[in-house]
């Protein structure tokens, strides 16, 4: 058993790998991962020449001068579950990253059961969301602009809208997660008073980032957006120090990051 750094020979295999894992057949997403990512940005554990573990580390961040990564697509063949590859490999991933000078890790788990697994490696911050789900009343009246936003102007609506610490991606990071979110049929919403990221889900919009000066104007960008997409329903992820009431919703766990202690939002992940 080997674990280090992917080489362009490897980069076959692991495509393999990743599609058997993670290819929901959303079209050219593999292709995007691949194309955003080095091959010494991604960590291998090998089994007799064969892939049998990965992670990526996906997009640079950065919080209060501290520089970071996402971890991304960690993941284990079934043939070779059990065996601890994972964890030895998030350590030399880990130990890698930090002499790179990044000294922070964030991560997404898959689903809510993975939670204790990555605490048990070291990611003991878990940041939360809000999650409601709302019905839209109509008006035609209400206007705003969609898809305009650019990599750039994520960075500048976070900053005037959010309400709280918050990680950002490096500029490259941003560029990453915008072509990640049209590429996945990701929209944007925005007027002067807010903005919007969400995803139509058959009858309804999934908002995976929302924020807004007042209740009033949130409302009145899910009009507009239910205007445009005809979904009458919206399920909102909001920062838990939101200050929009759209519903009482529910905390759940959101993500995970090992060197910050600071209670952060840390929302719009590549997903």
């Amino acid at each position: 058993m080997q674990i280090l750094k992917a080489t362009p020979q490897d980069i076959p295999a692991i495509k393999e790998l990743w599609k058997y894992m993670f290819d929901d057949g959303t079209a050219g997403f593999c292709d995007f991962v691949f194309e955003q990512c080095k091959a010494d940005d991604i960590y291998i554990v090998k089994n007799e020449e064969k892939v049998a573990s990965m992670l990526i580390s996906m997009a640079e961040m950065q919080y209060n001068g501290q520089k970071g990564f996402y971890l991304y697509s960690a993941c284990t063949h079934p043939d070779y579950q059990g065996k601890g590859y994972m964890t030895q490999l998030v350590q030399y991933a880990l130990a890698d990253q930090a002499s790179l000078g990044r000294s922070f890790c964030v991560l997404k788990p898959a689903d809510e059961t993975l939670f204790s697994y990555w605490e048990k490696l070291g990611f003991d911050n878990v940041t939360q969301v809000r999650k409601a789900e709302i019905e839209i009343k109509k008006n035609i009246w209400t206007n705003a602009q969609f898809d305009i936003v650019t990599a750039s102007r994520f960075k500048v609506l976070r900053d005037k809208f959010c309400e709280e610490k918050l990680i950002h991606y490096s500029p490259k990071g941003y560029e990453t997660f915008a072509y990640s979110h049209y590429i996945s049929g990701g929209s944007t919403v925005e007027t002067e008073d807010g903005y919007g990221v969400y995803y139509v889900e058959g009858d309804t919009m999934r908002f995976v980032e929302l924020m807004a000066t007042s209740t009033h104007n949130a409302v009145k960008l899910l009009q507009a957006a239910r205007e445009r997409t005809g979904c009458e329903k919206a399920v909102l992820y909001l920062s838990p120090q939101s200050n929009l009431f759209l519903g009482e919703g529910k905390q759940i766990d959101w993500c995970m990051i090992k060197g910050i202690s600071d209670s952060v939002y840390a929302n719009l992940i590549i997903e």
